[in-house]
C-alpha cells in the first residue's frame, strides 16, 4: 500500500511538471518581428527591424539602423529561421527590393531585382515568397520568388480600369492552407468620377499561374479586405475609419453586414476576429456575434491596433501608441495587457513554432 501511494504521488508530480510539446516549442522559439523608428540629426526619420521574445527578453537587431534607409517588415519563414522584408532608400522613389535575413541577424541577402517596388512579401511553403510588384503607371502584379533569389516571375497582373488619380491596389497575398495557391484582392474605384469601389478577389496557383476569380463586390467607398486563414471568407472594412464592416463568403459571394469597426484581423482558426474601434480593441465571433472589449483597463489617452493573434487564439499582440510606441500582449481571458518592449509589431509578426 505504501509503495502504491508513493507511485501515485510520483505520477501526480510528473503530470504536474509535464508541459505539452506544442506549448514548450511555442515558449522556446516564439519571437515577435517589430520595427523601431529613429530620428536623424536633420530631423528625418528612419527605421530598423528587430525580433524579441514575447517576454520582452533577447532583443536581436535584424537590420542596420542607417539614416535614409527604411525597412518594411514582411513575414517569417515557415520554420522561423529567417525573415523576408522590404528595403527602401530615401532619394530612390518607386524602387525597393526584398531581402532575407537569418533570425540571428547578420548579413542579409537580396532576393529580387528590377528598378521598381517589390512590396508586401508573404512567405509560403517550399521556400517560396509571394509579393506585389508595382512598376508604376497603374501596373501592379502578383509575383513570386524563391528565398534564394531564384525563379523571380510575375504570376498574374489584373487588368482593372481605374481612375487616373486613384490607381488600383493589391492586398498582401494570403497562402491557402494547402500551400499551393495564394488569395489576394485587386480593387479600385470604377473609372468614373462617381463610380463605386470594386473589389476583385482571386485565387492563383503559384506553380501553374492558373487564376480562379472568387468574388467581385461593389462598395460605396474604399475598403481593405482581411482574408481569413482558411481563405473561405473575408471582411471588408472602410479605410477612412470606423464604419460598418462586411463579411463576404467567397463560395457564394454573399455579403453580411457586421458591426462598426476597422482593421479586422482573423484568429488562426478563422473563428474569431479582432478589430479596432475608437482607438480600442474588440473581439467578436467571425459571424459578428459576441462582441466584447479585449482590454479591461485601456489607457484612454492611447490608441491601440491589432498586430496578431497567439497560435491558440487566447491572446492578442497589439500596438499601443501614446507618449511612445509600445507592443503589448493581451490575455483575452482576463483583459490584462502586458508590455513587451518599445516598438511597432509587424502585422502577423508573431512566430510561434
Amino acid at each position: 500500500m505504501k509503495r502504491q501511494a508513493s507511485l501515485s504521488f510520483m505520477a501526480l508530480l510528473t503530470a504536474a511538471l509535464v508541459v505539452p510539446v506544442g506549448a514548450a516549442q511555442a515558449a522556446s522559439t516564439a519571437s515577435i518581428l517589430f520595427s523601431r523608428t529613429h530620428t536623424a540629426p536633420n530631423g528625418s526619420t528612419y527605421t530598423s527591424l528587430y525580433r524579441v521574445k514575447p517576454s520582452g527578453q533577447n532583443v536581436v537587431p535584424l537590420t542596420s539602423a542607417e539614416a535614409g534607409t527604411h525597412y518594411q517588415p514582411g513575414s517569417w519563414s515557415p520554420s522561423g529561421s529567417s525573415v523576408v522584408y522590404e528595403h527602401l532608400r530615401d532619394g530612390a522613389p518607386g524602387r525597393s527590393q526584398l531581402f532575407v535575413v537569418d533570425r540571428q541577424g547578420g548579413s542579409p541577402h537580396r532576393i529580387t531585382s528590377g528598378a521598381y517596388l517589390h512590396q508586401q512579401p508573404s512567405w509560403g511553403p517550399g521556400g517560396m515568397v509571394a509579393y506585389i510588384a508595382d512598376r508604376g503607371n497603374h501596373n501592379l502584379c502578383l509575383a513570386v520568388v524563391h528565398a534564394d533569389g531564384q525563379g523571380q516571375r510575375d504570376l498574374f497582373c489584373p487588368h482593372i480600369f481605374d481612375r487616373p488619380t486613384e490607381p488600383m491596389t493589391l492586398s498582401t497575398p494570403q497562402w491557402t492552407p494547402s500551400g499551393k495557391s495564394v488569395v489576394f484582392e485587386a480593387a479600385a474605384y470604377e473609372d468614373d468620377l462617381d463610380g463605386p469601389w470594386i473589389s476583385h478577389v482571386y485565387r492563383v496557383n503559384v506553380t501553374t499561374a492558373s487564376v480562379v476569380p472568387l468574388t467581385e463586390q461593389d462598395l460605396s467607398e474604399q475598403t481593405a479586405l482581411a482574408v481569413a486563414p482558411d481563405t473561405k471568407q473575408g471582411i471588408y472594412a472602410y479605410m477612412h475609419g470606423d464604419d460598418s464592416m462586411y463579411r463576404v463568403n467567397f463560395a457564394t459571394g454573399t455579403q453580411t453586414q457586421l458591426g462598426i469597426g476597422s482593421s479586422p484581423h482573423y484568429s488562426p482558426d478563422s473563428s474569431k476576429v479582432a478589430f479596432d474601434k475608437g482607438g480600442q480593441i474588440f473581439v467578436m465571433n467571425a459571424d459578428g456575434s459576441n462582441v466584447r472589449a479585449a482590454i479591461a483597463n485601456p489607457n484612454p489617452n492611447a490608441v491601440y491596433s491589432v498586430a496578431d493573434w497567439s497560435w491558440n487564439g487566447t491572446r492578442l499582440l497589439v500596438n499601443k501608441v501614446g507618449e511612445n510606441q509600445r507592443m503589448q500582449i493581451v490575455d483575452l481571458a482576463t483583459g490584462t495587457a502586458t508590455t513587451v518592449t518599445d516598438g511597432t509589431a509587424a502585422q502577423d509578426g508573431w512566430y510561434h513554432l
